[in-house]
């Protein structure tokens, strides 16, 4: 899988349909063909949310 934020294949997948970019440090939520992205900062508080029709 290749991170729909930055384009890297360096994702890891967390559980289930979520999955972890260690290049941008964005989680991703897939929903079908819809990605769900969270940036964090790096205090570990959530920056932007972005929805991505996939």
């Amino acid at each position: 899988m290749k991170c729909p934020n930055c384009g890297s294949k360096n994702v890891g997948k967390i559980g289930g349909n979520l999955f972890y970019c260690r290049d941008c440090f964005c989680e991703i939520k897939v929903k079908g063909n819809n990605f769900v992205i969270k940036l964090y900062d790096h205090e570990g508080r959530i920056k932007r949310v972005q929805y991505i029709n996939g």
